[in-house]
């Protein structure tokens, strides 16, 4: 019996995204179960686990498990076809805040025997899991340190799934698959060049290239993965590990390879609200088969396929006036009054949809009336929701339980659990881990652009189409710049580690650790551990900011020499003197004196420092001619004059 247990293919489900893209519909409801056209999600994930041959799952919920125990229980009682194959283990915990923590809870409590699949409950797939790991194995034979392999599925390089969401881009080895780099993209970046490190170049006979992988959140990984997370607290995603594995790999002796799904192989993960609707419907357009709605896989599911893939539940009354354009489906006891118009919309069970209303691209779910002569167009409205007559929704997100008055109209809003008339809570865009999120902000009355599901989603292609015209119409997002992220992050850390006296290794750690969560390359990170240095606040309030910073210098000497320490450093830490002294007022005429400081510290050398003059003066950067680097320089030149007449 422990024998067939160990060859028993194991799943770790993490039921949680440790972000609000979803918000405010799975604020009190966990992810797992938000239905994707009308089937909770931990519903797709638990039949495609069982199609794909796995045997045993784990289900780590830290989001209302209660909820998640009480939907596997109803399920085992409704003798749900999974059941009867499927090992299903929940375990929770309140206090896990990210992937990491998760990961580590798993390695504590040792559920996990051997290689298993990691994917997230957001994950909707026909793959064959089991193949999929044995492919894993078989590297595994080859590299014994071959931790982790990536699963991704290549589609057009502008489609919707992946503009709107972060793009991967990645270099590998072309003949053992192995990732040399992994870098990702946020929605519309404008970047045209990728940097390639030229050992990666050097060392391998072949090189691919690859920027239209679309993440399908499932890695195949080995019994290593656990154990990495709990020696790596700052691994906190799947990314920290995978930044983490790439730049330790000779520490970590551990590595990562990817793999490609084939072409009647579907894999996606909703990750925000505009991959939610694209993945609706190709559920509809049975791209995801066998999980579909016409072949009735799951087991409450007993639509009638209507055309133009259209499919209703049989107890739902439509009036003959109505009309289903096309990728419409509506769940049962719903009625569709007269004159109605729908496209590319779901509907869910117990909901009336008033005369002459019109709804294009949007997503209605249990026990919701919309009132006569309305317009939704693009939007989500949650269970137990009243549109009143004469509403115009466009792009919005509503809440369980709320009332839209008559009259209103919205564009691009958050309405939760309270009754609106003209103006409440706008979208705000930003990025989080695992794509774009949608924030509630204070002010806004929707009408300055246009949010939530955007138009040409209506006419967003498959990830099997080799093409796609799908372009956004949202303005840019004002996202956060990483890199001001990152130093901001690293002036906290030093000035808390100042303050404290901390251990500079410990600052290190902490350092690095930012490094990996914003995936900033060395050259950055030079520059700004020097920039964070000369911009402590305690140099802000210094009386006499050069006895300060020569103090400043002497504590984190250590930092300073872990960091620069090669000819390329130095430059990068001269030019972030250059910056912090040309930008930081308690700084302005202390150029001169800031280079000695490090000079006589032996962080930077003479001829970097004679270099970096000349590309000052050749730039005519505004500090070439600052008397106190002019005096420092003249110094420099006599004190190597007379050194060599010494000699």
């Amino acid at each position: 019996m422990e024998g067939e247990k160990e060859n028993v293919v194991q799943a770790v489900v993490i039921m949680d995204l440790f972000n609000n893209n979803l918000n405010p519909i799975c604020t009190e409801n966990p992810v797992g179960l938000l239905p994707v056209a009308g089937v909770p999600l931990i519903d797709y994930v638990l039949e495609s686990l069982v199609a794909g041959g796995v045997g045993e799952v784990i289900l780590f919920s830290c989001q209302e498990p209660t909820k998640v125990r009480e939907h596997i229980k109803k399920c085992k009682q409704d003798m749900v076809p999974w059941t009867f194959s499927l090992d299903v283990q929940i375990l929770s915990s309140e206090t896990c805040e990210t992937m990491g923590d998760v990961m580590r809870e798993i390695d504590a409590a040792g559920l996990v025997r051997g290689y298993f699949i990691l994917l997230g409950v957001n994950t909707i797939t026909n793959v064959n899991f089991a193949a999929l790991l044995d492919q894993h194995k078989q590297i595994c034979k080859k590299d014994k340190g071959a931790a982790m392999t990536l699963v991704y599925k290549e589609v057009a390089w502008d489609h919707p799934l992946i503009s709107n969401n972060k793009s991967v881009f990645l270099a590998a080895d072309g003949n053992t698959k192995k990732i040399l780099l992994y870098n990702t993209y946020k929605p519309k970046c404008k970047d045209t060049t990728v940097s390639l490190p030229l050992e990666s170049v050097l060392h391998h006979s072949e090189v691919k290239l690859h920027h239209n992988l679309l993440d399908t959140n499932i890695a195949l990984c080995s019994p290593s993965v656990p154990p990495l997370f709990s020696d790596n607290f700052d691994f906190q995603n799947r990314n920290d590990f995978i930044h983490g594995i790439l730049i330790n790999e000779d520490i970590l002796a551990s590595s990562l390879y990817y793999t490609k799904l084939k072409g009647n192989q579907y894999a996606s993960a909703v990750t925000n609200w505009k991959t939610y609707h694209i993945i609706s419907l190709d559920i509809l357009h049975r791209w995801v088969h066998p999980l579909s709605i016409e072949s009735g896989s799951f087991y409450q599911n007993s639509y009638t396929f209507m055309g133009k893939h259209n499919y209703i539940k049989t107890s739902s009354v439509l009036s003959r006036s109505c009309t289903l354009q096309e990728d419409v489906l509506i769940g049962s006891n719903t009625q569709i009054s007269d004159m109605a118009s729908l496209t590319k919309t779901i509907i869910g069970n117990n909901s009336h949809i008033g005369k002459n209303v019109i709804i294009q691209g949007s997503h209605i779910m249990n026990n919701v009336v919309i009132k006569d002569n309305c317009k939704i167009t693009n939007s989500f409205i949650d269970c137990d929701c009243i549109i009143d007559e004469n509403s115009i929704l466009d792009g919005v997100i509503i809440g369980s339980g709320a009332k839209v008055n008559e009259d209103t109209k919205l564009k691009g809003n958050i309405i939760e659990k309270q009754q609106v008339n003209r103006t409440e809570k706008g979208l705000s865009k930003s990025t989080s881990e695992s794509g774009t999120e949608w924030e509630n902000e204070s002010s806004g009355d929707g009408d300055e652009e246009f949010i939530g599901f955007e138009k040409q989603w209506t006419d967003s292609e498959s990830c099997y189409s080799s093409d796609s015209s799908a372009e956004s119409s949202l303005a840019d997002s004002p996202v956060p710049d990483d890199t001001n992220i990152f130093l901001q992050e690293v002036i906290d850390s030093l000035a808390r580690g100042y303050e404290e006296k901390l251990k500079c290794d410990y600052l290190i750690l902490e350092i690095n650790s930012s490094r990996y969560a914003y995936n900033i390359q060395l050259h950055e990170v030079n520059f700004y551990v020097v920039r964070a240095i000369l911009s402590l606040p305690t140099l802000v309030d210094s009386k006499n900011v050069l006895v300060t910073v020569r103090d400043v210098f002497k504590f984190f000497h250590p930092v300073l020499v872990n960091y620069i320490k090669t000819k390329s450093s130095i430059l990068d830490c001269l030019r972030a003197v250059e910056d912090s002294c040309l930008k930081n007022d308690w700084l302005n005429g202390k150029a001169g004196q800031i280079i000695h400081l490090l000079y006589n510290a032996d962080v930077v050398d003479e001829d970097s420092l004679l270099a970096w003059y000349e590309d000052l003066k050749t730039d005519e950067s505004e500090i070439a001619q600052q008397k106190s680097l002019v005096n420092f320089f003249e110094w420099l030149n006599e004190a190597s004059e007379e050194s060599e007449e010494s000699e």
